[in-house]
């Protein structure tokens, strides 16, 4: 069994580090305080106390993003916040129904005292899943089902394409993909290096509470690497023009994402099956990674290409 502990306890999970023990039995258990949680429509999950201006801001989120049908079990879903790594000011939220993850967003905390969304997604596996984790630690070999080990585990999180567990064992470190929990080729260093190229890199538009999704289109997955066009020399396809972009994906035509956020070391290919448009302009690409995953298209055009 996988002992999740936090060291707080706190009315707003703080959980930026956590234990893991590994012994031999079968199930997965959670070790926590309470999470800060809430029925999106439900007024017998209201609070004694009012809510946290985050809390109100993600019910508004919420509320915007279920009108549409990949989102319809957020309105009846619980919430769960907890901070997101150390020194982001963010925050990961998750959604679960009947016991299940169904759905996670990312929140960013802005200058002016507001919040911005970030990431977001829909599917079993959200960002930073345990479940994930453990199985590729037993599947990689560094941990054993049945011999108790004692590992640290702590959130990262920079870009949706620079996310990840830093998992200590013993006196060795590794990486993993926050999303798909695959083992990554970097270390302390290049973590850091990627840190100082992201300063000043470009942030999705604001979505207000009058903001509203004008478009959502979604199509078939693929499997991006049934067509290698960043490797022989294709032109990149011209995503920052939104209307081609809308156009080649209203047609259902396949489109890659690829990025090599720590340089030659680490290269994703993300099969693009979808975008959605708020009435602010924002447009947010949905990527099939574990699950349906959308990220604001200006934050994937800085850090990668789109290729047919």
């Amino acid at each position: 069994m996988w002992l999740f502990a936090s060291s707080k306890q706190s009315r707003m999970r703080a959980c930026r580090r956590f234990a893991i023990t590994v012994a031999a039995l079968a199930s997965l258990a959670l070790y926590a305080a309470p999470p800060t949680a809430y029925a999106a429509n439900s007024e017998s999950a209201s609070r004694a106390s009012a809510p946290s201006r985050l809390e109100r801001q993600v019910q508004d989120w919420v509320a915007q993003l279920s009108e549409r049908k990949p989102f319809h079990g957020w309105q009846s879903a619980d919430s769960q916040i907890e901070a997101l790594g150390p020194g982001t000011h963010s925050w990961l939220v998750l959604f679960t129904k009947d016991g299940h993850d169904i759905g996670y967003m990312v929140v960013h905390a802005v200058t002016d005292g507001t919040f911005r969304l970030g990431e977001y997604g829909v599917g079993a596996f959200p960002l930073f899943s345990p479940q994930l984790l453990k199985r590729s630690l037993i599947d990689s070999g560094l941990v054993s089902e049945n011999r108790a080990e004692a590992i640290t585990a702590v959130k990262h999180y920079l870009h949706p394409f620079s996310a990840a567990w830093e998992v200590s064992i013993g006196n060795d470190t590794y990486w993993f993909d926050a999303k798909t929990a695959e083992q990554l080729p970097v270390d302390r260093k290049n973590w850091n290096d990627r840190l100082s190229s992201l300063h000043g890199a470009s942030e999705a538009a604001p979505v207000s509470k009058e903001a509203r999704v004008e478009t959502l289109q979604m199509n078939e997955s693929f499997d991006p690497y049934d067509r290698l066009s960043w490797l022989t020399k294709e032109t990149p396809f011209r995503a920052k023009d939104v209307d081609l972009l809308q156009k080649r994906l209203n047609q259902g035509k396949p489109l890659r994402y690829v990025t090599e956020p720590f340089g030659d070391a680490m290269l994703y290919a993300v099969a693009v099956i979808g975008y959605q448009r708020w009435s602010n302009g924002r447009v947010d690409i949905a990527m099939d990674m574990n699950g349906t995953r959308f990220a604001p298209l200006d934050a994937l055009l800085d850090q990668g290409q789109f290729y047919r």
